[in-house]
């Protein structure tokens, strides 16, 4: 509940969330910042001294203090923009991370359905440059947001001090700039997201190309892919122009109100230097100060268009944390050990699909027992494995592990007692053992099961005649494997987790018939305690199988053993022809 709470707070207000999160080392770098500008202001009041003195032909012990003290004014400023940047960079710092953890906490927790509606490179945009945005808008957006309207404050009374007249006369044309300002904002904000928006769909194009190069360069598609990607990549370079475009108009609207005040200035000021009612010293000084203003100005218009796209950024990330996913972690329940399943009239259809993928399907698992699933292909033999692991919802019937409904158990114990090795093999972009040892999370003995593994799943000499052996490094999805090679690997990954429950889904498809044999020999002689669920399309795999449940069309056309579904099942039959049995 904390959490949740904590959550909508912030996206209620961020900036503000970030602040009170990180209130010491924001405060800290306002303090300094006050200071700075403080000391900022004051100075050019000493060179007025300095340039009277000098005037006056005053003594130079005198001077000489004047130019110590200004020195020391100076050095002092240096300090105290060194520990503003310090704290104020810490601050924003943290913010970033914690938002970027955010989002890849829960992008961590959605079902695959989400990532099959959200594109990778779209995704990848957010938790890179939507954060990133958000991050200028909060640090340099609000400090120079801040540091404008703290130097006002402090010059504008030193400018009044020295000549109430001057003030008003230089700075009469002030208030047309806020209203411009408001005005540009506007067209940022709107502007900045359409641009984020091209950016994600040339980071997702960009990421599809890269991962299906062999495929692009196999139907020598690359011309026709370097046009679409030229087309996105135009359409950001516009999104990108029309923002740059409208950020321009910044400084000229900042510098009109301003630079038009030294003109001014040397019309109203010339005759009181010269008839003796102001000092050259004051001139110089009131000068500068109208210098100063034009950052005040500047720095708030900064600071809003920084505000402005942080903000088009969170409403991009707001959205993606409002997403709910489907697969909730509600359960409370750990099992110790997997005793049974239990599937009743279990019914799915996939968002957006028209029709069912499992229709009213039921059965029985004991532990220890070897279950073959059969079928043609769109069955539904993978969506029943995905639905055991609860990787999308149940929707009509139930799955019973150990006598309770699969919403009820701990997602991560469920998953640690049925472990899923899918009918793609992904490999990390890591050394094989690592790989391999992937959720072991590096135990003592995780090197001696490494080797283990990999001889149970026949790939042990292959990795030992690599230079590198088991510290040989995979590239992308292990690119530089074969297809059979990746398979076998992710095989041992599951297998050295030892669970109770190993679900198969036509996990050695790329291997040959003769490696498939030693491995199926292994897998069944090893941990007759374990439950398999072995999801294929060769018979042979599953003949010897306590249990094989034939679906089609999304049902369960029967259960038997290999003789049984010879004679009670017509799709078993057609698939034993097919593949050569004698009937």
């Amino acid at each position: 509940m904390t959490s949740e709470l904590d959550q909508e707070n912030l996206k209620k207000a961020p900036l503000w969330y970030y602040i009170r999160k990180n209130k010491r080392a924001f405060s800290l770098g306002m303090f300094f910042l006050l200071i700075t500008n403080g000391l900022d202001a004051y100075y050019p009041i000493i060179l007025r001294d300095g340039i009277d003195l000098i005037s006056k032909k005053a003594p130079f012990s005198e001077i000489q203090k004047t130019v110590i003290f200004f020195f020391l004014i100076m050095a002092s400023l240096a300090v105290t923009r060194f520990f503003w940047r310090t704290f104020f960079g810490t601050y924003h710092t943290l913010a970033a991370e914690d938002l970027r953890n955010r989002v890849f906490k829960h992008l961590t927790k959605m079902g695959p359905s989400f990532f099959q509606k959200n594109p990778v490179g779209e995704l990848m945009s957010l938790i890179v440059n939507d954060v990133q945005s958000f991050r200028q808008a909060i640090g340099s957006g609000v400090l120079v947001f801040v540091d404008g309207i703290i130097i006002s404050c402090f010059v504008l009374p030193l400018m009044v001090s020295l000549s109430p007249e001057w003030t008003w006369k230089t700075l009469i044309f002030l208030p047309v700039v806020p209203f411009l300002i408001w005005k540009v904002m506007g067209l940022i904000h709107f502007n900045f997201k359409v641009q984020q928006n091209r950016l994600a769909d040339l980071a997702g194009f960009s990421q599809e190309v890269v991962s299906g190069i062999r495929v692009i360069k196999t139907f020598a598609q690359e011309k026709n892919r370097l046009g679409m990607y030229n087309k996105l990549s135009h359409a950001f370079e516009q999104s990108g122009n029309r923002v740059a475009k409208i950020d321009a108009l910044f400084m000229p609207v900042m510098h009109f109100g301003i630079a038009s005040g030294t003109v001014i200035l040397l019309f109203v000021a010339a005759d009181d230097v010269l008839s003796g009612v102001a000092t050259i010293g004051t001139f110089v000084a009131f000068q500068r100060y109208i210098q100063k203003m034009v950052w005040p100005l500047t720095a708030i218009g900064i600071g809003i268009s920084h505000l402005q796209k942080g903000k088009a950024s969170f409403d991009r990330i707001k959205d993606l944390l409002n997403q709910v996913t489907d697969i909730p972690d509600g359960g409370t329940i750990e099992i110790q050990s997997l005793q049974k399943i239990e599937v009743r009239n279990l019914s799915f259809q996939y968002p957006g699909a028209t029709t069912l993928s499992l229709k009213n399907v039921s059965f029985d698992l004991s532990a220890g027992q070897t279950v073959g699933i059969v079928g043609p292909i769109g069955s539904g033999k993978s969506t029943l494995l995905h639905l055991l692991t609860r990787l999308y919802p149940t929707t009509t019937g139930a799955i019973m592990i150990n006598g309770f409904s699969i919403e009820q158990l701990k997602q991560r114990s469920l998953r640690q007692h049925l472990v899923l090795v899918p009918q793609e093999a992904f490999l990390f972009n890591d050394s094989i053992a690592d790989n391999v040892n992937f959720g072991l999370q590096h135990n003592l003995d995780s090197a001696q099961r490494v080797e283990h593994w990999a001889q149970v799943v026949d790939i042990h000499q292959e990795i030992s005649d690599l230079p590198e052996k088991f510290a040989s490094q995979l590239g992308e999805r292990g690119v530089n494997l074969s297809g059979g090679q990746k398979q076998r690997l992710t095989l041992a990954r599951a297998l050295i987790l030892e669970s109770s429950c190993i679900l198969l889904d036509d996990t050695l498809s790329a291997v040959d018939n003769k490696t498939e044999k030693a491995i199926e020999k292994q897998l069944y002689s090893l941990n007759p305690t374990q439950t398999k669920v072995i999801v294929t399309h060769r018979l042979s795999s599953v003949e010897n199988a306590d249990k094989i449940i034939v679906l089609n069309q999304g049902k369960v056309e029967a259960t038997g053993s290999h003789l049984e579904l010879l004679s009670s099942s017509p799709t078993y039959r057609q698939l034993a022809q097919i593949q050569g049995y004698v009937l």
